[in-house]
């Protein structure tokens, strides 16, 4: 009989491996349709992969933290719009009030239908 321990290890397990059918089924069509894209990733090292997705995860943080600038300078062009968002967010807790400025932030461009950042 396991034990706890082990049946918890077993459930983290399966959690991790979660696939979901109609992305694995979509994935699959994918890789039928572009085999030598599938034949290009299937023949790099293991570091080569982790590193091509490192890059990609790097440039996607790149980008939001250039498009939060773009956001957080249009923000002190208009001191208005800045005065409203921190009225907003007073009763935010400290750690996470950074980010919940950015977030109502972004929604204040999306109101005025700034075209600048792409949020």
């Amino acid at each position: 009989m396991p034990t706890l321990r082990e049946k918890i290890a077993e459930k983290k397990a399966e959690e991790r491996v979660r696939i979901n059918p109609e992305i694995d089924a979509k994935l699959d069509r994918f890789i039928q349709e572009k085999p030598d894209l599938h034949g290009y990733y299937n023949e790099l090292s293991k570091e080569q992969l982790i590193r091509k997705l490192m890059l990609a995860k790097m440039t996607r943080s790149e980008q939001r933290t250039n498009r939060n600038a773009e956001v957080l300078a249009w923000v002190e062009q208009r001191p208005e719009v800045k005065a409203a968002i921190e009225q907003r967010i007073r009763n935010v807790p400290a750690e996470i009030r950074q980010r919940a400025f950015i977030n109502t932030a972004k929604s204040e461009v999306m109101k005025e239908g700034m075209r600048g950042p792409r949020v």
